[in-house]
């Protein structure tokens, strides 16, 4: 009777750790998917500034995308937060800007100026660190 209940103590153990193991491999994946969801979200909110930003600003000595071959400092960098996860642990990540100048010299013709708009940015999921970009070209 005492190896019978022992047997079934056993099997209900390694059960328990099993589906234990099931359950944090699907909060794993939602992890993911959130960390995804903010980081895309604040990419999309870097396009916007990037776009609504007038010219002249852009172009600034204090502009918030500076042009490393011009400027100091080179580039723009700060610590950002993307969101909260559930149970309020803030995401943090860092966010870096500069600007390139992609006017062509030989064409005259048109008097444009044209510049691209670069947003790095880099977070940590576990002991990984990712990073995503966005570009936005700009004419004037």
């Amino acid at each position: 009777m005492i190896l019978e209940a022992t047997v079934a103590m056993g099997f209900a153990a390694v059960l328990a750790l099993v589906m234990m193991k099931a359950s944090m491999i699907g909060l794993t994946g939602n992890q993911w998917t959130i960390m995804q969801t903010l980081t895309d979200a604040y990419l999309t909110r870097e396009t916007a500034l990037a776009n609504r930003l007038p010219v002249a600003d852009l172009t600034a000595t204090t502009s918030q995308w500076p042009d490393p071959t011009v400027d100091t400092p080179q580039r723009y960098e700060t610590t950002v937060t993307l969101g909260k996860l559930p149970g309020g642990a803030a995401v943090l990540g860092n966010l870096v800007r500069f600007r390139t100048n992609e006017t062509q010299q030989d064409d005259a013709t048109t008097a444009s100026s044209v510049y691209r708009l670069y947003s790095i940015l880099s977070y940590q999921i576990g002991d990984k660190e990712y990073f995503k970009s966005r570009s936005t070209l700009r004419l004037q």
